[in-house]
């Protein structure tokens, strides 16, 4: 049976374990913005890694891969064409981003819960810039090797 302190006890970790933090939904949005879907999964692993849910979130990395790859070979065989005639030259560009964003909104999406216990328990996420810099770094680095491989 379980008693009302238990109502009280955090939910962001672990049972036996005090409230963990993760890193900020507005670090998961540049990073995805900027990155892209890999750079996104990133720090969406990062995360569950410090909530101790890597087993379950795996999937997301899988996602993330595909949703990078996919688009990219579908872009070099041609089917850009018409974003490129409608938008510009740039259009690869915001394509990338679009991704990105919609991967970031998927992310949230799956850890919405963890964000909200943080702000419920007022925690503060930990400073997130070298891992946010080293994913937006590979994540432009691996697309812009899938662009050299596909074309």
């Amino acid at each position: 049976m379980e008693t009302h302190d238990d109502l009280l006890q955090p939910t962001l970790g672990r049972h036996d374990s005090p409230a963990t933090s993760i890193h900020s939904a507005r670090t998961g949005y540049v990073v995805s913005f900027f990155g892209g879907p890999l750079a996104g999964a990133t720090i969406a692993l990062v995360n569950a890694y410090r909530l101790k849910r890597l087993r379950v979130d795996w999937p997301l990395g899988v996602l993330a891969a595909a949703v990078t790859v996919f688009p990219m070979w579908w872009w070099f065989r041609g089917g850009g064409r018409w974003l490129i005639a409608q938008l510009g030259p740039g259009a690869q560009g915001l394509f990338m981003r679009a991704l990105g964003l919609g991967f970031f909104a998927l992310v949230y999406a799956w850890h919405r819960q963890y964000y909200r216990n943080m702000a419920l328990f007022g925690l503060n996420p930990p400073s997130s810039w070298a891992v946010a810099v080293a994913a937006v770094i590979a994540g432009l680095g691996v697309t812009y090797v899938l662009g050299v491989v596909f074309s």
